[in-house]
Parts: structure tokens; sequence; C-alpha cells
């Protein structure tokens, strides 16, 4: 008799354990297990500000833009523009805004890309990848007055790939 009432006892009391228990055993293993995040990769447009070579890395300062092309170019050159009348869409198909002043720095991976759409004044070679030392030597020979966009992906902050944006 004693142990019948025993056993009834301790079945629901049992139970009652069982319940609160595992969830809070369950929730432990959840947070013991890392969640592998796959690297993010931010691509931009861009104007190159500095390229240099600092305590033994290279280093990019980027002047982030918003690049228009087409139909959207025009719209947001008539957003933009104070002109007359006369200029209904964006010169050579194309607008480039650049309102926020702040100059991101990132590292260049060792292995990153480059890719350049032309390389000088007579001759378009599209999508031709280079050396970082013949793009370093592009970037020397650029008109300081005319920035030409670029642009970068960046994966976990660091530049991976650079491409030269062409302009008609």
């Amino acid at each position: 008799m004693k142990l019948q009432r025993v056993i009834k006892l301790f079945i629901p009391v049992f139970m009652m354990f069982t319940l609160l228990l595992l969830p809070s055993s369950i929730l432990k293993a959840n947070a013991t297990t890392q969640v592998t995040q796959q690297p993010t990769t931010e691509k931009s447009p861009t104007y190159i500000t500095s390229f240099q070579y600092v305590n033994g890395k290279w280093v990019g300062k980027f002047d982030y833009i918003q690049w228009y092309f087409g139909k959207a170019a025009d719209k947001e050159f008539l957003k933009d523009c104070k002109c007359s009348k006369e200029m209904d869409h964006a010169p050579d198909g194309y607008w480039i805004r650049n309102v926020n002043p702040k100059i991101r720095t990132f590292t260049i991976s060792d292995n990153a890309q480059y890719i350049l759409q032309t390389r000088d004044l007579y001759q378009i070679k599209w999508n031709e990848k280079v050396t970082r030392n013949q793009f370093i030597t592009f970037l020397k020979q650029q008109d300081t007055h005319h920035q030409i966009p670029y642009h970068i992906e960046v994966k976990n902050g660091v530049v991976t790939k650079i491409t030269q944006q062409y302009i008609p």
C-alpha cells in the first residue's frame, strides 16, 4: 500500500521535473552550438581617394558615391539639376551623386583582383585583369581634376576586388 502511494506520488513529481528540466537542457545545448555565418560581401560604387602601403599592408581610402545609369540617371539628374528646362536627361546617360562626406578606410587583400576598362586614351580594353602594380601605375596616371568611379567588393572589412567603371 505504501509502495503504491509512493509510486503515485513519484510519477507526477518525476514528470514535472522532467518537463521543467528538459527544455533548459535543450536550450543549453542550443546555446553552445555555434552558428557559422557566411562572410558578408559588400559591393559599393566609390571614388578612390588614397591607395598606399602602410605598415606592411596596402590600404585604400574610399569615398562612396551613388551611380545611376539610363532612365534612373535621368530621374536623379532632374532631381539634382538646377538647370534650364532644355536639359531633360542626364548627360552621357549616367549620373553620379556624392553627398556623403565620409571616407572609408579598408585594407586591401593580398589576393585582391584589379579590373580596368581602359588603360589609355586610344583603346578600350574591357574587363582587363591587371596586377596591383599595373593598377597603381594606372591610378598615378589619372588626371587629378577628374575622378574615375570604381566598384569595390569588401568581404569582412577587406577589399577583395576593385573594378573601374567605364565612363563614355
